[in-house]
């Protein structure tokens, strides 16, 4: 299909056709999928300067979007090899850039726009060459329409879209992005060596995680060569399922670098998900669970996975960092121990996962519990000790004269050893005037005095 447009280049020379995006022809799969074709900047490739600039890039998607809109700029500016761009001068190159995101403002893709001018000012930076533009002449931020519009799901939402996902992969991909927190794309990297040992031959609670670099390459921005993270017994026993009913049924004989979640189409099945498998997953979740699938996207999962944190009682906020993968500022990393695994461990046991109840409300009605158990206790001990204190002195012919904040205070170990001698003199004294009753001589004054009493 071929874009027509009224005229080629506008006045200053930019070939408008190399920014509208025209649909090329594809031919159509065995499956009736479009057959994968060369991308259209691979030609870009073979240059070095090219290759020095997108190779400080790891992440596949953000390399494909910053080599698509190097070569829009340099088609848009007739400029046959990316050589050419770095030989303008810095007015020439500001005019060229400058008028590519202007189009793509003027057509209501400011966010665009930005990506334009983040990659080409990186693209000469990468050879010691940098762009000043103008307050006036630099794109402005767009406008957060998500923040206004996204719903970020309670437990029990999130609970009721992994039981509607429609597969046990899609379950094992809801419960895992909420329990464990991870980025969207970092989840499409776990292999199988990452939780195999945790997860066979019997689940070890919880699933520990460790997030590498390879997996979520944000954490070279923030110089982090790690960070730890768990899974829930809900998100652990979903994980095995879906891997269980690949081995089962797909015939998986996992290897220790195989990628969990896979494609499950026919036309691909069994190749790495991609981020975009995971939006679809959540958004088709969200729909069935009754919600509005706009308002929901994978990273609202890895908020309510905040939101649960934040719930939770004397969870010090270092170790909610910590476990979201963010590098905690100033001093408050030099003295935090990344490394003490079981103290993480045992603070991500205190959060409530579970799917009774709201997020941690159940913990805080038993810990209020036993809190009111604890106190009437200690009332009905006081009591116990007053009742004591005054048998022991009645006996004794003597009257308390304490406080009875000074009789508390008396230890009830020393109380219950006053008590025990008491009671066993009383019944030794017991026994002794039994003994004497049943003798003889106690019998027959008793019958004397019943006879004088009658006379």
């Amino acid at each position: 299909m071929e874009t027509v447009t009224s005229e080629t280049a506008d006045t200053i020379g930019l070939d408008i056709n190399a920014l509208l995006d025209p649909k090329t022809k594809r031919e159509h799969g065995e499956h009736g999928w479009f057959d994968k074709g060369p991308r259209s900047f691979d030609w870009l490739l073979k240059y070095r300067c090219v290759s020095d600039y997108i190779d400080n890039y790891t992440a596949k998607s953000t390399r494909t979007q910053r080599l698509y809109v190097l070569e829009k700029v340099l088609r848009a500016g007739r400029l046959t090899d990316p050589d050419q761009l770095l030989k303008l001068s810095e007015s020439q190159a500001k005019i060229l850039i400058k008028r590519v995101w202007q189009f793509y403002i003027q057509h209501g893709k400011q966010s665009y726009a930005r990506i334009v001018s983040i990659t080409m000012r990186g693209f000469f930076e990468a050879h010691d060459r940098e762009l000043h533009f103008k307050r006036s002449e630099q794109v402005r931020s767009p406008r957060l329409v998500k923040i206004n519009i996204e719903h970020i799901p309670s437990k029990s939402e999130i609970y009721r879209m992994a039981e509607v996902a429609g597969s046990l992969r899609n379950r094992a991909i809801i419960l895992c992005l909420y329990q464990s927190g991870v980025r969207p794309g970092c989840l499409c990297n776990w292999n199988y060596e990452l939780v195999s040992e945790q997860l066979y031959p019997e689940i070890k609670i919880p699933i520990q995680v460790k997030i590498t670099p390879d997996m979520d390459n944000k954490l070279n921005l923030y110089g982090l060569p790690y960070y730890i993270t768990f899974l829930g017994e809900e998100s652990a026993r979903a994980l095995r399922d879906h891997i269980d009913e690949r081995k089962n049924r797909q015939r998986w004989n996992p290897k220790t670098n195989d990628r969990i979640f896979a494609t499950a189409s026919s036309a691909s099945r069994g190749e790495p998900l991609a981020l975009s498998g995971v939006w679809e997953v959540v958004k088709f979740a969200a729909k069935q669970a009754g919600l509005d699938p706009k308002t929901i996207w994978p990273k609202v999962l890895r908020k309510s996975f905040r939101k649960t944190l934040n719930t939770t009682e004397n969870l010090d906020e270092d170790t909610k960092e910590a476990l979201m993968g963010h590098r905690l500022p100033g001093s408050r990393g030099n003295y935090f121990d990344y490394h003490d695994t079981e103290e993480v461990r045992e603070k991500y046991l205190r959060v409530d996962w579970s799917r009774g109840g709201g997020n941690g409300t159940r913990l805080k009605e038993l810990a209020e519990a036993n809190k009111d158990l604890g106190e009437r206790v200690s009332s009905l001990e006081n009591k116990n000790k007053e009742l004591m204190i005054y048998m022991l002195a009645e006996k004794a012919g003597i009257v308390p004269l304490a406080s009875p904040a000074e009789l508390h205070r008396i230890p009830t170990k020393d109380l219950e050893r006053a008590l025990g001698d008491h009671v066993a003199r009383a019944g030794h004294d017991a026994m002794k005037n039994s003994e004497r009753e049943a003798s003889p001589t106690y019998q027959l004054g008793k019958r004397i005095g019943r006879k004088r009493a009658s006379n």
